[in-house]
């Protein structure tokens, strides 16, 4: 994990994970946000997404995570966490 991502100190919360962007991306100033939902929501999540004009660029780790993007071709991830899971702190 990197230092700045943010981490609810006391795990009951919703953690920000910051990724790096991919150097050829034109829009250097936008984010790739993951979200992370109960698996039971999470394809509802997506087709919402979908719905409201995003599109799947991955996949292929359904039902795990999906890969969606906006018009601008800006990135979120769609994750899926298994009943009770924890976010490992390492």
């Amino acid at each position: 994990m990197l230092d700045d991502a943010g981490i609810d100190p006391l795990g009951i919360s919703s953690n920000v994970w910051m990724q790096d962007l991919n150097v050829d991306k034109p829009l250097r100033h936008a984010m790739h946000i993951d979200v992370s939902v109960s698996k039971e929501h999470a394809q509802s999540r997506v087709d919402a997404a979908v719905a409201a004009g995003g599109v799947i660029v991955d996949s292929s780790e359904a039902p795990s995570w999906w890969v969606l993007a906006d018009r601008s071709g800006n990135k979120v991830c769609v994750v899926a966490w298994p009943d009770g899971a924890k976010a490992s702190k390492s």
